[in-house]
């Protein structure tokens, strides 16, 4: 079977990735959104997820330290020393693709009215009290967040700079099955995602990521991805 090529991260909670929309949704906190209004998570702030997931899964595998150094690189570098680079995690080709036609040829205003419809269609909008540095609400800041919907899925690429070995993988598929919140106020019950590596190859990347995340065999000198 052939090895994951991408990760994909499933919304289970309304998640805030802020940043700058197309055209400015009017709320005080913004989703991030590419030209065409489709929102997506940076993929600076995925690999910071997933690093963050990998120094967790340290505690239980110690001897996944080497590998997460050379995977994720060390000290936090982006250099050239990390193997492994992930894309932005964005919504399918198809739906991609039949926006991209949707908005092809379009003059203004109706470009801008139909990209913002393309945002409220996979986000909405919240209003809540502002909440201060100790985490009480402050009364007479209300505020409107535009979160995207539960339900999304979103896929990475991924590119490695060299051949990833097995301990590559398994310290990349623990990283996925220990980030369980990406984006803003996530500790608020906002931004819950289930991350898992996909291949093409129409596995199910539970599956798939629950293998390759399995202790080795004793005796094993298997390189690559067991799957």
């Amino acid at each position: 079977m052939s090895a994951p090529d991408r990760i994909v991260v499933r919304l289970a909670s309304p998640a805030l990735f802020v940043g700058a929309s197309a055209d400015g949704t009017g709320a005080d906190t913004d989703v991030v959104t590419d030209g065409h209004g489709l929102p997506y998570l940076p993929r600076h702030r995925l690999a910071a997820r997933l690093r963050a997931g990998a120094a967790g899964a340290l505690a239980v595998a110690p001897e996944l330290a080497g590998a997460c150094g050379e995977v994720f690189g060390r000290g936090r570098s982006h250099g050239a020393d990390r193997m492994l680079r992930v894309g932005h995690a964005v919504l399918d080709d198809d739906v991609r693709s039949a926006v991209v036609r949707a908005l092809a040829g379009r003059g203004e205003p109706v470009r801008t009215t139909l990209r913002r419809a393309v945002t409220d269609a996979y986000t909405a909008l919240e209003s809540g009290t502002g909440v201060g540095p100790d985490g009480a609400p402050e009364p007479g800041r209300l505020r409107t967040n535009r979160v995207l919907l539960p339900g999304l899925a979103l896929s990475s690429a991924l590119t490695w700079a060299t051949a990833p070995g097995e301990e590559h993988w398994r310290l990349l598929a623990r990283a996925c099955l220990a980030t369980t919140r990406i984006g803003l106020r996530a500790t608020r019950g906002r931004g819950r995602v289930d991350v898992r590596l996909s291949g093409a190859d129409g596995d199910d990347p539970h599956a798939t990521t629950l293998r390759l995340a399995a202790p080795v065999n004793e005796g094993s000198d298997r390189e690559g991805p067991r799957v």
